[in-house]
């Protein structure tokens, strides 16, 4: 009997345990069972964030294949412009050099034209000078033949009066008139001449 009511104890410890180990079970299977949610929970949302990320990944798939094909039509018009460009820089240099000796041309030709008008000033200047001189010359000699018209009509004004006092022909002042007419002048030894044919 008393082992019976030991065993009947027993089992209801072991019953009692039970009901605990139980509840921590069902406790733990609740948290689980949670957790389990919130993991389920995530992984959707980790399954909608990879669709996206699929999604984004295709579109920079289709974004970078794009991009190759204009890098390689780039690259194609890249191939063909470089010759273009070689002409070019060659045309260009070309035409620098050109530039280069069309401008050493004309420094050339100003410095010569430079050279050939000092020459043609500096003829021009002793022309003038020649010029301004034979017209100082001219103006001395203009002078000169004035005084000597002067001293001529002063010596026809005194024969004209010496003759009227001497009361001589009108042909010795024709004759004398004739002779300035012709020569511009009468000499000394011409007057002599006509005084001794007026005495006569």
């Amino acid at each position: 009997m008393k082992q019976r009511e030991k065993n009947i104890d027993n089992l209801s410890k072991e019953l009692s345990q039970t009901k605990v180990e139980l509840a921590q079970n069902e406790a733990q299977l609740n948290t689980t069972t949670q957790e389990l949610t919130s993991v389920n929970n995530e992984l959707s949302s980790t399954k909608e964030e990879n669709s996206t990320m699929r999604t984004e990944l295709e579109s920079l798939k289709k974004e970078h294949s794009d991009l190759q094909n204009e890098f390689s039509i780039t690259k194609d018009k890249l191939e063909e412009l470089e010759p273009q460009v070689g002409i070019l820089k060659e045309d260009f240099e070309q035409k620098e050099r050109e530039l280069e000796g069309v401008k050493k041309d004309l420094q050339q030709t100003i410095s010569d034209k430079y050279v050939e008008i000092e020459s043609l000033r500096d003829e021009l200047t002793k022309q003038l000078n020649i010029k301004e001189a034979g017209i100082t010359q001219a103006k001395n000699e203009v002078e000169a033949k004035n005084k000597e018209i002067e001293a001529i009509g002063l010596k026809v004004k005194s024969l004209e009066d010496y003759i009227e006092e001497a009361k001589g022909a009108p042909q010795v002042i024709e004759k004398i008139r004739e002779i300035l007419s012709i020569k511009g002048f009468l000499s000394d030894k011409e007057l002599e001449d006509l005084l001794e044919n007026i005495q006569d």
